[in-house]
């Protein structure tokens, strides 16, 4: 978006134009990122599903990322973990194969952003696992999730002006959000 912005001094004709920036990303404060557990007990072992929900807070529409970048090998814009009582923290890794091949920037975004209108928002879901890190012990949790969205140093300046041509802003930087459950033997 341009701004442009005219100062006409009185005591003359002076005219200073100032043009904004196009700016193909925006801070991650233009989206509400939540997350609820479906229930807040669950059995040790138990398979929890934590649903998310993003929504565009902004007053233009703009790009978040869906769950998986769609790029090899993938890494997630969406992922959580569990804090016990005592503060400490499980965080499971993520893996998988794939096989390298080459795709346009336009191609990768098509797969990996959602486009939010101001106000419109988009839920799913995460799985989540208890028996990993040799099992969760009975206690209380927080649930840690984290929507990251890209950063704008891992773009070319030419692919900043591919991305441009999407015709709204891509969302930059990372929004927490928690919730708390209690694991029962």
């Amino acid at each position: 978006m341009k701004t442009v912005f005219l100062l006409i001094a009185a005591s003359g004709l002076l005219v200073t134009g100032v043009i904004g920036q196009d700016n193909s990303f925006v801070p991650a404060n233009d989206v509400s990122f939540t997350v609820a557990a479906e229930h807040t007990t669950y059995k040790a072992g138990e398979q929890i599903y934590l649903t998310y929900e993003i929504v565009n807070v902004s007053n233009s529409a703009l790009y978040v990322p869906r769950e998986w970048e769609a790029q090899c090998p993938s890494h997630p814009h969406i992922w959580a973990g569990f804090e016990n009582s005592e503060g400490k923290h499980f965080v499971p890794g993520y893996a998988g194969s794939c096989s390298p091949s080459q795709q346009t920037l336009s191609h990768r975004m098509e797969k990996e952003v959602l486009l939010l209108k101001p106000g419109q928002r988009v839920e799913g879901k995460i799985r989540m696992d208890t028996s990993l890190f040799g099992g969760l012990q009975p206690g209380a949790y927080r649930l840690e999730a984290l929507l990251s969205g890209w950063r704008q140093s891992d773009f070319t300046p030419a692919q900043q002006s591919e991305l441009a041509k999407f015709g709204a802003p891509f969302m930059v930087g990372e929004v927490p959000a928690s919730s708390r459950i209690t694991l029962t033997p």
